[in-house]
């Protein structure tokens, strides 16, 4: 460990190990089992010698006599799990699977045995084969309850998994303990996240039939190529970029993270945003329907690849029909100069393609339009407008303008705003009509008025609005007036300046609102 050739996962660890080591006490060998390995001691019934040998001795070393009997008492069990490395693989016969498996790459293990098998491996592997059993030590911690006690019968908070997995399922409480992990610590099992993980299984199967009735719907593959839309663009970036994210995530052994941004991704980025902002595509038909199905598929299969460690049943399952529906319409995997492999369990992992410039921008551009669309359904909910409706709104920006004409078709859409009312004007420019007194929200500096039939303000939570706006600028006045000013980069103090100009700014317009 000390030279490099092992590394202990986390890190922390290391001076738990060396401690341990540099600490050791006699240790007590011998158990009372018949289970093990026989402690190679013998007694000689007529000298009283003890005999100690690598090989059964035949007679006793100091008189030769033939009396001797072999001690009772096993090695206790670290001795055995300690050879397990290699004695499995048909040590001490060099096998072709001893020279194939051993050394192994990560043993991966509780963090409270460390000392007691860990250690033992290493000792044992040196001894034996003069090679360390494995480069990486990864450590995990204990599956406590939801309260973070450890579980015992005494205490009646055991949670036994096959009755967790007959009610949510196998990969429901696989993904969670992956998901609830970070190395090292404990992990607090709670049956509500495995029940809420069973939804995202259940997510994951509603995203696939959505997307295998999108093929089989699908027009035949056009003449004409099109470009995709920002929409498209950004999906498709923030999948590459979750591609290079969970694979730095892997390197480091940081797994529960990983998986949480696998969850992220599949539930939000693509079954509540693109497969909404699909089905208003795919309407359109022709090429636009037909590139739209090629991009939910490739989006898919990646997503179920990276899910697959995780979850791997329900994505074995749902990847076979997406497979079988994809190859009927000559549709390709995410890899699209690849064949679809036969099963998802041997399938090629994704790779990232390289970062382009591109990707900032469009995700930018796109995260406009979804905050947008996030506010003001936030915005209709806490006034308890009628999401029916379809509502004339004016923005008034001083630079998003471009950005809302390029998604108005997804932001009229998923908003419930009328698409025959949706008026942008840029901030200096004249609006043909007053708009001072009607209902509004803020939203990445942008100001949006909504045209209601009666004109009826919720008075409470324009109050409940400006006393947060209110709270942000006292904040943003304290950091500024504080010594940050002057010890912060530049460019980070004029951004929190820009910040408070846009709080006051819409402070006076909410103000304006209440009357």
């Amino acid at each position: 460990v000390k030279e490099g050739r092992t590394k202990i996962v986390p890190e922390r660890f290391t001076k738990v190990y060396y401690n341990w080591l540099e600490n050791i006490r006699d240790w007590c060998i011998s158990r009372q089992l018949w289970w093990g390995h026989r402690i190679p001691v013998w007694y000689c019934d007529d000298c009283n010698a003890v005999n100690v040998s690598r090989e059964d001795p035949t007679e006793c070393a100091k008189c030769h006599s033939h009396n001797i009997r072999q001690d009772e008492d096993v090695l206790d069990t670290w001795f055995s799990s300690g050879l397990w490395p290699f004695s499995t693989l048909g040590w001490p016969e060099q096998t072709p699977e001893l020279k194939y498996f051993y050394p192994t790459s990560v043993m991966e293990t509780g963090a409270d045995i460390l000392f007691f098998w860990v250690a033992r491996m290493m000792m044992f592997g040196l001894e034996f084969t003069d090679v360390e059993p494995f480069h990486t030590v990864y450590l995990h911690g204990l599956i406590l309850d939801e309260k973070g006690q450890k579980m015992s019968k005494t205490k009646g908070n055991v949670v036994d998994p096959l009755l967790v997995m007959d009610d949510f399922g196998t990969d429901a409480l696989r993904f969670t303990l992956l998901v609830g992990s970070t190395p090292g610590n404990d992990t607090n099992l709670s049956l509500k996240k495995v029940e809420a993980n069973r939804n995202f299984a259940n997510k994951i199967w509603n995203a696939c039939r959505f997307v295998v009735s999108a093929i089989e719907k699908a027009p035949e593959k056009p003449q004409l190529e099109i470009e995709w839309t920002i929409e498209d663009s950004n999906i498709w970036a923030k999948l590459n970029g979750l591609l290079r994210e969970t694979e730095r995530l892997f390197e480091s052994y940081q797994f529960g993270e990983a998986g949480r941004q696998i969850y992220e991704f599949i539930w939000g980025e693509f079954a509540d945003w693109y497969l909404e902002i699909a089905k208003k595509q795919l309407k359109e038909g022709d090429e636009r329907a037909y590139y739209t199905t090629t991009t939910l598929v490739r989006v898919l299969d990646a997503s179920l690849r990276l899910l697959h460690p995780f979850t791997p049943f329900v994505t074995e399952e749902a990847w076979q029909h997406l497979k079988n529906a994809a190859n009927q319409k000559n549709m390709t995997p995410f890899n699209s100069h690849k064949k679809w492999e036969d099963a998802l369990i041997i399938a090629e992992w994704p790779k990232a393609e390289e970062f382009k410039e591109w990707e900032i921008k469009v995700v930018d551009d796109f995260n406009i339009s979804k905050n947008f669309v996030t506010d003001f359904r936030n915005f209709r909910a806490e006034n308890n407008l009628d999401p029916k409706t379809k509502y004339q709104v004016t923005v008034v920006t001083d630079k998003h303008k471009e950005k809302y004409l390029n998604t108005a078709g997804t932001i009229t859409t998923l908003s419930g705003i009328d698409s025959n009312s949706f008026d942008i004007y840029e901030k200096n420019n004249s609006i043909p009509f007053t708009i001072t007194d009607l209902p509004m929200f803020t939203t990445s500096g942008s100001a949006v008025y909504v045209h209601l039939p009666e004109a009826v303000v919720d008075k409470e939570s324009l109050q409940k609005e400006l006393d947060v706006v209110k709270s942000h600028i006292e904040r943003l006045e304290n950091l500024l007036g504080s010594d940050f000013a002057n010890k912060a980069p530049a460019a980070v103090v004029d951004r929190e300046r820009a910040k408070l100009a846009e709080y006051k700014e819409s402070y006076e317009k909410l103000k304006s609102q209440l009357g």
